[in-house]
C-alpha cells in the first residue's frame, strides 16, 4: 500500500499483503482469548484463500514498527454494487490506536480507487470499542430495506443476529438508501 502513518506512540503504522507464512500469526491472533468473542472465527484454510486473492478477497497485515500488530480482510464487492466489504480488522494491541491509523489507511487507499463509492463491515453490538472507532471515522448505522440487504447479503454474509452494518460513503457521507447506490 506505500504509506505509512505514525500510531499515538510514534510508531510506524503500514500494511502490506498477507503472507502465507503470516498465517501462525494470523490465526493466533484470532483465536486468542480475547477475541474470540467479538470477532468470526475463520479455518486456516479460509485465510489461505483470502491471502492468495480468491473470490475478490484481500488479507492485510498491519505492521507497527517493523512488526506484525493485525491483519485486516476485506472483499471487493464494488462490480456487484455493494463497495467494498471489510469481513475484519483485529489488532494484538488494543487501546494504542494501532487498528484505527490502520483502516484509516485502508480507507485512504480504498477511496482512491473510482470505482469504490462507500465501505462497509458489520459490528457485533456488544463490541462497543469498535464502534467507536468506526464512528470516529464517519461509519454510521446502516439499516438497508429488503432488497438492499438480498443485494448485500449476496457478496458478503448477512449479519448476524446480535450485529449490525455500518457504511462509509467517499467523504463521510453515509448513502443509506437504494437510490444513492450504485
Amino acid at each position: 500500500m506505500g504509506r505509512e502513518a505514525r500510531g499515538e506512540r510514534g510508531e510506524q503504522i503500514a500494511l502490506r499483503p498477507s503472507r502465507p507464512g503470516d498465517l501462525p500469526y494470523i490465526t493466533a491472533l484470532e483465536r486468542h482469548a480475547d477475541n474470540r468473542e467479538l470477532i468470526g472465527q475463520w479455518s486456516d484454510e479460509e485465510h489461505l484463500r483470502a491471502i492468495a486473492g480468491g473470490e475478490r478477497w484481500s488479507h492485510w497485515i498491519i505492521d507497527s514498527g517493523g512488526r506484525p500488530a493485525g491483519y485486516v480482510i476485506a472483499r471487493d464487492c464494488a462490480a456487484h454494487g455493494a463497495g467494498i466489504y471489510i469481513k475484519r480488522i483485529l489488532v494484538a494491541d488494543k487501546e494504542r490506536g494501532t487498528g484505527k491509523r490502520a483502516l484509516s489507511l485502508f480507507l485512504e487507499r480504498l477511496f482512491a480507487r473510482d470505482d469504490v463509492p462507500f465501505v462497509w463491515l458489520t459490528v457485533r453490538n456488544e463490541n462497543a470499542r469498535a464502534q467507536a472507532v468506526y464512528r470516529k471515522l464517519g461509519f454510521e448505522r446502516f439499516e438497508p430495506d429488503a432488497g438492499e440487504a438480498r443485494r448485500f447479503d449476496a457478496v458478503a454474509e448477512a449479519p448476524l443476529d446480535k450485529c449490525f452494518r455500518m457504511l462509509l460513503g467517499r467523504r463521510g457521507e453515509l448513502r443509506a438508501r437504494s437510490r444513492d447506490l450504485p
